[in-house]
């Protein structure tokens, strides 16, 4: 049967629309599964999603295309229902092998398309993951249902992917296709939309301009490779990972003649397990992938070199209407975005009484079910308007969690202003939130024996407020350590009148002793508790604590403890300013 060419399309941004949201949702649901099992012992749905995508990637080159096509369907409409990726990575998992089959018989022009496609429905979202807000999971939906359509008309199975192919999605899924990621990656921890917008469109044209590399396989290789390189020099990666993508792009066709698709899948696997060790290394055992994200980048890069290693492959290249085409989508989206929401903070004059927040949002998820929480977050915070929000556990675009980049999200919807501090790889710390001018004073990652654990001071100029924001470690050992080293930072030059943040230390505890030497809490009395994970762990952990010599006054204090975006409650407290 001769498939018609708005077809191949259709399939094209199906395909590529799928791969690239089936592989956060894959990820994002099995960290999120595994995170639940080991703290809390759940066992379901656990690891079942990677058996699953093992199996998937053996059964994918003996299955019919209309099967693939139901897979679509099912991934399409569990998108459209929910956002709980704990279940929805179990499908995901069967999608991400038929993605890549369908990558291996299309034209790579069309699965650029496809993938600039799903860039737009990133940048619809404000840096957002699309199934995370209504507007972009109905596009997205529709998108892998045209696909689905398409593919449902041919007869015959599918191919099978090699290790080749699966090397290509460990790649893109280090983060190469999402702006914040690049951003942040390359030492940008500010921006505002107008400069992920931007960012938005390098990304679109180094996709697109991949197959005009391809005749030159060993110049891609090698560009792909001195691209990734490029992240151990920070500001170079703005050039190298759009050139690294680029080159990624081009090499896809010769990697498509690669056998071994069920250690591609396990590969595949490794390499996420890989990149959540740079973030939680010594949590999970691989204490040497800490902040080495860009090791990783740069090995995978060269395998997936090595994989499509082997003559030049005929490819056509798209024509100026498909990438006038492909453009038109970032070109419409961005002039929406720009036009609804906030290009930039929006800054008032200075007030007495400040509402202060602490509050941490659980790297993007809500406290069950690996549901990301980014409508809710915006949601709650248009509704209570914190004047300061000492925020922790912030992601900027981790593979954990869908590449979300909240505080992108907050100053668009929200107008706020944000200085943010990673821990580390730029992509997840701490970040303090407000209508005033800031400036981040100092900063560090205190002593651990876990994950970084970091602290920032921020001046809020209108105030002549000076603000700690912290996040301390799991154990008491470690955290009275922390809190010695805290009172020190906060009371160097300039000396900050508030610490806020997630202690993780109880009331009794040393650490607490320690910050209340020179700090006292602003809660006389405090909270039934500030964390609680389905009524089986309970905790009162966050803290807004005030210096014991600035005359200021605490007109009132309190928990939202029954709102459950995340697994801590936000605190608050109103400071009558001196």
């Amino acid at each position: 049967m001769k498939v018609s060419e708005k077809d191949r399309v259709l399939l094209g941004i199906g395909t590529g629309v799928l791969l690239a949201s089936s592989l956060r949702v894959f990820v994002a649901g099995a960290y999120s599964s595994l995170e639940k099992t080991f703290f809390y012992g759940a066992n379901f749905p656990s690891a079942l999603g990677i058996v699953l995508f093992v199996i998937a990637a053996f059964l994918v080159g003996k299955i019919s295309r209309k099967a693939g096509a139901a897979v679509m369907v099912a991934y399409a409409l569990a998108s459209l229902l929910t956002d709980a990726t704990e279940y929805t990575h179990l499908i995901a998992a069967l999608a991400i092998p038929v993605a890549l089959a369908l990558v291996k018989e299309l034209d790579v022009k069309y699965l650029a398309i496809g993938l600039v496609a799903d860039l737009s429905l990133r940048v619809l979202a404000v840096g957002g993951e699309p199934i995370d807000f209504l507007h972009t999971r109905v596009l997205l939906a529709v998108l892998v249902l045209l696909g689905a359509f398409a593919l449902w008309k041919e007869a015959g199975t599918l191919k099978k992917p090699g290790f080749g192919l699966y090397a290509f999605a460990a790649l893109i899924e280090l983060g190469l296709i999402y702006p914040n990621a690049v951003l942040r990656y390359s030492g940008v921890t500010v921006y505002y939309l107008p400069q992920f917008v931007a960012h938005s469109f390098v990304i679109a044209l180094a996709i697109l301009a991949g197959p005009y590399l391809a005749k030159k396989p060993g110049i891609a290789s090698l560009l792909l490779v001195l691209g990734a390189a490029a992240l151990f020099v920070k500001p170079l990666g703005l050039l190298g990972l759009p050139l690294a993508l680029a080159s990624s792009m081009a090499l896809l066709e010769n990697a498509k003649g690669s056998r071994f698709g069920v250690i591609g899948s396990v590969y595949l696997f490794l390499v996420a397990t890989l990149a959540l060790g740079a973030y939680v290394g010594r949590d999970i055992g691989l204490p040497f992938m800490e902040d080495n994200l860009e090791a990783l980048i740069l090995a995978a890069s060269v395998i997936y070199a090595l994989a499509s290693y082997g003559g030049s492959a005929e490819v056509r290249l798209p024509n100026a209407k498909e990438i006038a085409g492909s453009l038109l989508g970032p070109a419409v989206v961005s002039i929406i975005v720009l036009a609804l929401f906030n290009a930039g903070p929006t800054y008032v004059e200075a007030k007495k009484d400040v509402l202060i927040w602490s509050y941490n949002v659980h790297q993007g998820f809500g406290p069950y079910q690996g549901a990301f929480n980014g409508y809710e977050l915006i949601s709650l915070l248009k509704e209570q308007k914190p004047d300061i929000w000492a925020a922790q556990e912030v992601v900027g675009g981790m593979i954990g969690n869908g590449y979300q980049d909240v505080p992108l999200m907050i100053s668009a919807y929200l107008g706020y202003a944000y200085e943010y501090k990673p821990a580390v790889e730029g992509t997840y710390g701490i970040a303090v939130f407000s209508h005033w001018h800031m400036k981040t004073e100092s900063e560090l990652n205190l002593e651990s024996v876990g994950q970084a654990r970091p602290a920032q001071k921020v001046t809020i100029d209108e105030l002549g407020l000076i603000l700690v924001n912290v996040h301390m470690g799991l154990s008491p050992e470690e955290r009275a350590m922390q809190a010695e080293e805290l009172l020190k930072f906060t009371e160097s030059e300039p000396v900050a009148q508030i610490i806020a943040g997630d202690t993780n230390a109880e009331p009794d505890e040393k650490a607490i002793a320690i910050l209340t030497r020179d700090y006292y809490d602003a809660f006389e009395e405090r909270p039934p508790y500030t964390f609680n994970w389905g009524n089986i762990d309970i905790e009162n952990i966050d803290y807004i604590l005030l210096k014991k010599d600035w005359p200021a006054k605490v007109k009132d204090y309190g928990c939202l403890c029954d709102v459950e975006v995340s697994d801590h409650r936000p605190i608050w407290a109103i400071i009558e300013l001196p």
